[in-house]
């Protein structure tokens, strides 16, 4: 019997899939998702198909060391890539894999995106998008090159060299969002540069917009709350919401329901 959680984060996972892959950032079966439902579970887009037209009856369930638990089909090959930034990242609760065309042309060439330049960069991920080495996908040493720049809480999106992006949220339609936004940040980049280079901002703009972006990590805490996990620190660390904490929540809230319904 699925539970009405786990019924949502499929559906929202087949969602946040549609949306890439109607904005070109998922060819043919590229890229995959995944959300954790338990501290026990995960739940990941399968391998070789479409994420398109995912169904979430095709979404594969597999405990944190990457046995599966659930599913017709293979998780994703990738699905390393995936766990590794559980690992390394207590505090996330999704991870979205994707090619957006001018982001990978930018890694193809070598490059990251460059700081100091776009506004986006320094308010939306306080202007660090970190370039991963180059590494084979599919496998675990893929998933490596990753670890040490996600680990810095401060990093919500890394540049993988020839293969595209990973972004991390507290839920997967933060993560998908904030791959929108890095992709929307190199398009515009790239145009600069076809107009003869951007102009860099001044260090005072810079400072102001890193202020911003804390304000706005803040806020988007209260609209992306995640599926699992408290956001709230607890003793300096997050704290994994139980299957008894999320009775108790869905039961205060039928309470308020009742009185307000009288």
């Amino acid at each position: 019997m699925i539970s009405p959680l786990e019924s949502k984060l499929r559906e929202d996972l087949c969602e946040a899939a549609r949306r890439l892959y109607a904005a070109g950032f998922m060819s043919g079966s590229d890229g995959n998702l995944s959300a954790i439902l338990t501290e026990g579970e995960i739940l990941i887009t399968p391998s070789r198909l479409s994420k398109g037209y995912l169904e979430p009856a095709q979404i594969v369930k597999v405990d944190p060391r990457g046995n599966k638990l659930a599913g017709e089909y293979s998780p994703t090959s990738e699905m390393a890539v995936h766990l590794a930034c559980y690992q390394e990242r207590p505090d996330i609760c999704a991870v979205v894999h994707c090619h957006p065309p001018i982001i990978t042309a930018f890694t193809v060439a070598g490059r990251g995106l460059p700081e100091n330049i776009l506004p986006e960069i320094e308010l939306l991920f306080g202007g660090r998008i970190p370039l991963a080495p180059y590494a084979s996908p599919g496998g675990s040493a893929l998933a490596d090159t990753l670890r040490a720049p996600i680990r810095n809480r401060a990093t919500s999106v890394v540049l993988m060299d020839h293969h595209g992006l990973v972004a991390v949220g507290n839920d997967i339609f933060q993560a998908a969002i904030r791959a929108e936004h890095a992709e929307a940040a190199a398009r515009v980049i790239y145009y600069a540069e076809q107009l003869g280079g951007a102009k860099p901002l001044s260090p005072e703009n810079v400072s102001a917009l890193h202020q911003s972006h804390q304000a706005l990590a803040e806020k988007e805490s209260g609209i992306f709350t995640g599926y699992c996990h408290v956001c709230a620190a607890k003793n300096g660390q997050e704290a994994p919401l139980t299957s008894s904490t999320i009775e108790g929540v869905v039961r205060r809230v039928m309470q308020e329901m009742v009185k307000e319904l009288g």
